[in-house]
């Protein structure tokens, strides 16, 4: 009797799980389970998949870039200019350069030397953990406070000899940390300069400080670092912890992971059948997260009468773990981190970068393929360092491959964009660019956009709502 019942139960959350909308991969046909321990097998799976996505996520952001030639660990991936689309990472930004680097941290503790805020640019960002839990920021909302230094990252249960000042201390809890930054160019400078910027960066192994940092520019180079969504989500989550130590709060689930195969220390071997159950199980993980995601941004409407949602809703705590005293809010977190890269460890009353996406166009209506739209960015709009607007494909939260390579317009590009009379500005996307009006226009291919706008230093008139943004038209 209890067996029926929970075949039941089983088989009726794969029936809502499978009925979503379609995802990056092809879809797996209906599975029909033989015996309660593939369901089970199923089960935990899929429990695993959103249990891991910020683990997940920033795991396939490391290995996208380790594949770029001449990367390694500590070397600095720094953007000579803004992303194109054909380089694919979570809703990343088209307006300022980027810097990553990646280390592990088994070889000993390493040390960020960051530069101090200078006219010509500045750094903001962060350094995340396996778990993508902010470890440091840097920058003037950094220990540093734009003034530079050294930061010192120490691994897990280090127990060798450590300098006892001249550093920014940071213990580690997981062995592999990623940064991720912008280069955040001064009023009058440009692109190359903030990118000459980067250059003064430096990162090494403690002890080394005489060996030369390598830079890769990553510009010319594709880039993919989306999370995988098939029976390699398993593999990865395996990846993961065998390097990883388990914290105490992820013991239970690492034992389910045992039964399904993933230990340390035990080689990932899944037959036939268990790939084919995997497969089937992050497929149906990833359209229950994109629906959890559908409601945070329904939930997160900033204007009672508009249709743009914060995107960065918080924990309880204002942060971006989900961990209470009861328990770990597992679907929220999964919500969060699975269309999001690299949230601050506080989101703060004021946050320095805010983010928007619209729910639907200002007559109400979802966002549709094959549709041109247009917003228009008022211009009084409150940035005090920039504004931009960014596409990407609703399906992977990825920029659009188009042959402009272009995701994205805003106030840096201005100057080649056409201005209303009032000053205003429209933007265009949509799988056609209105007639005369290309270089305002964002290609979405065919695709389904989902768009953000970004506002860098928003100020008073963003908070108070004494500003309320334009909704997203569609151009008929």
């Amino acid at each position: 009797m209890k067996t029926n019942f929970l075949i039941c139960i089983v088989l009726a959350l794969v029936t809502v799980l499978t009925s979503c909308q379609p995802k990056p991969e092809e879809k797996t046909k209906e599975l029909t389970f033989h015996s309660l321990e593939e369901q089970v097998i199923y089960q935990r799976a899929f429990e695993a998949v959103v249990w891991a996505m910020p683990a997940t996520a920033i795991y396939r952001l490391r290995e996208g870039f380790m594949e770029l030639p001449g990367v390694d660990n500590n070397v600095v991936i720094a953007y000579s200019a803004p992303a194109l689309s054909k380089h694919k990472a979570i809703t990343a930004n088209t307006a300022t350069p980027y810097i990553t680097a990646f280390t592990d941290l088994r070889n000993g503790p390493v040390v960020l030397e960051v530069p101090a805020v200078s006219e010509k640019a500045s750094l903001y960002g962060q350094v995340v953990d396996a778990w993508q839990s902010t470890i440091a920021g840097v920058g003037p909302s950094g220990a540093d406070k734009g003034k530079g230094g050294k930061y010192l990252f120490i691994p897990p249960g280090y127990t060798g000899v450590l300098p006892t000042s001249g550093y920014y201390p940071i213990q580690c809890t997981t062995n592999r940390i990623s940064l991720v930054f912008r280069s955040i160019r001064g009023q009058n400078s440009t692109d190359e300069d903030a990118y000459q910027y980067t250059q003064t960066m430096k990162m090494y192994y403690l002890g080394a400080e005489s060996t030369e940092t390598k830079f890769v520019d990553g510009l010319p180079h594709k880039l993919q670092t989306l999370p995988r969504y098939d029976e390699r989500a398993l593999e990865d989550i395996h990846a993961i912890f065998s390097v990883e130590p388990v914290l105490e709060r992820d013991k239970v689930m690492m034992g389910l992971l045992a039964t399904i195969g993933i230990e340390k220390g035990k080689a990932y071997n899944p037959s036939a059948r268990e790939i084919e159950l995997f497969r089937k199980a992050a497929q149906d993980a990833y359209d229950y997260m994109h629906n959890l995601v559908t409601d945070h941004h329904e939930q997160g409407l900033y204007w009672e009468d508009r249709n743009w949602s914060f995107v960065m809703q918080t924990d309880e705590v204002d942060g971006f773990d989900f961990i209470t005293e009861e328990q770990i809010e597992i679907d929220k977190r999964a919500a969060a981190w699975s269309f999001f890269t690299l949230y601050p460890k506080k989101l703060g009353e004021r946050p320095a970068t805010v983010y928007l996406a619209p729910t639907a166009d200002s007559k109400g209506r979802p966002l549709e393929a094959d549709k041109l739209y247009k917003v228009t960015v008022p211009k009084d709009i409150p940035a005090k360092q920039f504004w931009s607007i960014t596409v990407y494909d609703d399906a992977t939260w990825a920029f659009i491959d188009n042959p402009l390579g272009r995701s994205g317009l805003g106030l840096f590009n201005t100057p080649d964009m056409q201005i209303n009379e009032d000053g205003s500005v429209d933007v265009y996307f949509g799988p056609k660019a209105p007639e005369g009006l290309e270089s305002n226009w964002v290609p979405t291919a065919g695709k389904k956009p989902y768009v953000w706008l970004r506002l860098y230093g928003p100020d008073e008139a963003f908070w108070n709502k004494s500003f309320v943004m334009p909704d997203v038209e569609l151009v008929e």
